[in-house]
């Protein structure tokens, strides 16, 4: 029997690689000497530059600690000594507490307070009601609000009396006749079965009403010479019919304007003539009558024929055709009822008006009474009671527009009818000459 080759020493280690665990890795090269010296190098300058910092940082610290430190210490000191209660919880604190004896008299200081308060509105409640009840003495109706207004009307009509006795003290007297028998005695006069009495200022106060109610007398009468003033310039001598206290005349008369009034009411037609104005104390009707035909220039009437019946202001108008020259002009202002504002306010307001005469009534009456060329001129609208239009965008759609248009025109209609001019004027021209 032979026997197995001998086994060789190369196979040997390969069956042992095989057997045995796997060998750990090989450890990475140490590092060079530079290396570890750089490395050493960069860990001492880091270590050198934090301690640089650290030890320059803390003095800025600290001064900012300091001074912050020091400014908030003084805002807190300054707020706390500013604050009266604090000072006096200080006060209280350094003398142990509060002393009974000082909380009972602090205690009845504030009760003599609130009592002393409760009084004080009681009496200021007190002038309140005296103050209004004075008001309401001096201007019933609208107070204290409206006395200043009311002490002006007194005081006008007190200088108004005084006129009025001045120019009766220096009318002539004459010692009576022992001889001449009695006097008898003055009738008051009864208006005629089925006439209507008619309002005088013996019994309606009519120059305190026209006062607080027809509004500022400077404004209207600038109105009045703004409107007018022209035209009669070249229409004299101008009679001023129901001339009042005679204001519109006396600016005419500044203006070079030979004038003439009528007044019936006495006590107005004496103001008129203290200011120097030529007045007639006497209807209209009744001086027209007696002036020659043609031989005046022009004729104005404001707020007048409105007090008037019919028949008196029919006449009035055919007398003024009459005694007016050729081409010459009459011009009657009078409140407007074709504006509902008007005939709702200030028209009912005033209780002597007879009628409201609407603009197409008056002019009509003038042409039938002889004048030529009538024309109408409208003044003041009621503009502060105006609905406001409305708008759109110019590219809005058609049918906004169309809608906008419709709204306009109807508030337009509405300004018109209700809110439209508050006055109107009819001038009216009587026929020119005749031609040679």
């Amino acid at each position: 029997m032979s026997t197995p080759d001998p086994t060789s020493a190369e196979a040997v280690e390969r069956l042992r690689a095989v057997d045995a665990p796997p060998a750990a890795p090989e450890p990475a090269p140490a590092p060079r000497r530079w290396e570890r010296t750089a490395a050493r190098v960069a860990g001492r300058g880091r270590r050198a530059a934090a301690g640089l910092a650290r030890r320059g940082l803390k003095p800025v610290l600290r001064r900012a600690e300091v001074e912050v430190g020091s400014r908030v210490q003084r805002m807190v000191t300054e707020a706390l000594d500013g604050d009266p209660a604090l000072a006096q919880l200080r006060e209280v604190s350094e003398r142990g507490g509060l002393d009974p004896q000082l909380i009972r008299e602090r205690d009845a200081t504030v009760h003599s307070a609130h009592v002393n308060l409760e009084l004080l509105k009681g009496e200021l409640r007190h002038v309140q009601t005296t103050l209004d009840e004075l008001g309401m003495a001096f201007a019933p109706g609208t107070g204290l609000a409206g006395a200043g207004a009311r002490y002006a009307e007194l005081r006008e009509s007190v200088y108004a009396l005084e006129r009025r006795l001045r120019t009766a003290g220096n009318a002539p007297t004459t010692p009576p006749d022992p001889a001449a028998p009695a006097a008898a005695p003055i009738a008051r006069a009864t208006p005629a079965e089925g006439t209507p009495a008619v309002l005088s200022s013996t019994l309606f106060d009519y120059v305190g009403f026209e006062r607080r109610f027809r509004g500022d007398p400077d404004a209207i009468l600038t109105t009045l010479v703004d409107r007018y003033a022209d035209l009669l310039q070249d229409h004299q001598p101008v009679v001023d019919v129901g001339c009042g206290r005679g204001e519109l005349l006396g600016m005419l008369a500044e203006r070079g304007i030979d004038v003439i009034g009528v007044e019936p009411d006495p006590g107005m037609a004496a103001e008129a003539q203290a200011r120097g104005i030529t007045v007639h104390e006497e209807l209209a009707g009744d001086w027209l009558r007696s002036v020659p035909d043609g031989s005046l220039g022009a004729i104005i009437t404001t707020h007048v024929l409105e007090h008037l019946e019919l028949d008196d202001m029919i006449e009035l108008l055919e007398l003024a055709a009459v005694k007016l020259g050729p081409d010459s002009v009459f011009i009657s202002e009078t409140p407007n009822p074709a504006s509902l504002i008007v005939l709702g306010n200030s028209y009912l307001l005033d209780p002597t008006h007879v009628r409201p005469l609407h603009p197409s009534l008056l002019a009509f009456l003038c042409e039938k009474a002889g004048f030529r060329d009538v024309r109408l001129r409208f003044y003041s609208p009621a503009e502060d009671y105006h609905l406001p239009m409305t708008a759109v965008d110019e590219d809005a759609p058609a049918w906004a527009r169309e809608l906008t248009e419709s709204v306009n025109k109807g508030f337009s209609t509405l300004n018109e009818v209700l809110f439209g001019p508050q006055d109107y004027a009819v001038i009216a021209r009587t026929p020119p000459a005749p031609e040679s």
